[in-house]
């Protein structure tokens, strides 16, 4: 690509944001706003354009956004800032504090090869045993790329070259069904915890300031695992049915996983630290409503004890970029999505959208929302983005449609998990799995199309059963 071409686009990059933002904020006032609610809503809309066409690092855009919002008087101070006093925003970094203790103790690594020596003698036992490694690891690894794309990723194209099965003539043999099993396996298990993919707890802060919905922890977990865990045991199959690998029984992949153990040896002394502080950090979030202990507080115990005890060194998170950068960009987004919530603009959308939906049902209403907002996603390239632009309206115009609000908002939760699994491009494990070559664009898309619908079939009609066992309506 030539300089001015990047050049160009570079340019362009910056334009759009400035065009939207410009445009919404010197357009006339629609009735029902304030003319405050109304430049929120720009500066918001020029923000998520920002986070898509990336003219900046997120965190630097965000910077940006905040700087725009106070210096135009659209928030106070204090409520601009007030995103970095969140608790969702620390629960998060703690997360991150665990994700790293992970990967720097080779714990990750130890947990995937243990599964795949255990349940390695077929292709549907390997695909279960690297689906389990990341389940395990779900709870306390929010990043899906550091997940996916950095345990997971690299032990199941060790497993393809064992098994002699390289994107082209031989990727039938096993490797595009690791492939895609693997890709699909993350925005499940990311659904089944509040900490399982970092938009989570974007999700359960819009849940509480816009739609009065409280979601805990343990709460999250018990209204999802069911539902996400009949995604989990089924999707393999479906994705074993449509790509039918030529290896059924893979012996030396059991033996891969069993030497692999071998050469990391005894546990470490560090992988022991970060083992008993994952236990008892699960313990803390499961257990939060009879100790009075919030997530977060859990979460600040949990990363106390690993600096204290030398699992996790400062300095190594130091140099962790994406636990910083999600410091700053998380609580610039979630002040904004506060701000228009407070200034009244969420409460004006949903009326807007409600209208567009009158004449159906409460639970009709509550489909067709899910449903628009999971396909939707083809047009983001971040989860995140996703979420803080379109979470709160459709759930609210669900909600006053008629539908129960503990079963929207941890419907739509698990469907911001599920919505990346479209595309290549919509989470960051995608261009890790999609770039090995294994599958053409269109065979791609086809077979994501598949998956994601039938878990958003089984979601909806397991999940409502389910909540309605847990009384949500």
């Amino acid at each position: 690509m030539s300089t001015n071409s990047v050049a160009g686009k570079s340019i362009l990059a910056f334009l759009i944001p400035l065009a939207i933002g410009g445009i919404i904020w010197f357009y006339p006032v629609p009735d029902g706003l304030t003319p405050q609610a109304w430049h929120m809503f720009a500066i918001f809309a020029a923000t998520i354009a920002a986070i898509l066409t990336q003219p900046l690092p997120s965190g630097a855009v965000m910077l940006i956004a905040l700087c725009v919002v106070i210096f135009t008087k659209t928030l106070p101070e204090a409520k601009a800032l007030s995103g970095f006093a969140s608790g969702t925003v620390w629960l998060i970094f703690c997360a991150y504090v665990l994700s790293l203790g992970f990967v720097t103790s080779g714990l990750g690594k130890r947990i995937a090869y243990k599964m795949l020596s255990l349940f390695g003698g077929s292709s549907l036992g390997i695909a279960y045993s690297l689906g389990v490694s990341d389940l395990i690891m779900a709870p306390a690894m929010p990043s899906v790329t550091a997940r996916s794309g950095g345990i997971i990723f690299p032990i199941t194209r060790s497993i393809n070259d064992v098994l002699g099965s390289a994107p082209g003539a031989t990727g039938k043999r096993i490797g595009d069904f690791l492939t895609m099993v693997c890709f699909q396996f993350t925005p499940i298990t990311g659904a089944i915890f509040l900490t399982g993919m970092a938009a989570n707890p974007l999700v359960a802060s819009l849940a509480k300031s816009s739609l009065g919905v409280e979601i805990t922890w343990g709460g999250w977990f018990v209204s999802a695992v069911v539902p996400a865990m009949v995604c989990f045991c089924l999707m393999p199959l479906l994705v074993y049915k449509l790509l039918d690998p030529e290896l059924k029984r893979t012996p030396e992949a059991k033996a891969m996983g069993k030497q692999a153990l071998g050469e990391l040896g005894a546990m470490s002394s560090n992988e022991k630290k970060v083992a008993f502080g994952f236990v008892l950090a699960l313990v803390g979030w499961g257990t939060s409503l009879i100790t009075g202990l919030s997530a977060t507080s859990v979460g600040l115990g949990l990363a106390a004890y690993l600096f204290a005890s030398g699992a996790v060194s400062w300095k190594s998170l130091l140099n962790d970029h994406a636990a910083w950068d999600t410091v700053i960009w998380f609580s610039v987004i979630i002040s904004l999505a506060t701000g228009l919530a407070d200034l009244g603009f969420i409460k004006w959308m949903t009326i807007k959208l409600g209208s567009g939906i009158q004449g159906f049902g409460a639970i009709e209403s509550f489909v067709l929302l899910g449903i628009l907002y999971i396909y939707v996603h083809y047009l983001f390239a971040t989860a995140t983005g996703h979420v803080a632009a379109l979470y709160a309206p459709f759930a609210a115009t669900a909600i006053a449609a008629g539908a129960p609000p503990m079963m929207v908002a941890i419907c739509f939760g698990i469907f911001s998990n599920l919505m990346w699994g479209n595309t290549e491009y919509g989470g960051g494990p995608g261009p890790i799995y999609f770039a090995q070559g294994y599958f053409e664009r269109p065979r791609f898309y086809k077979i994501n199309l598949c998956v994601v619908t039938a878990n958003v079939i089984i979601i909806f009609a397991v999940g409502m059963l389910w909540w309605k066992l847990l009384g949500y309506y």
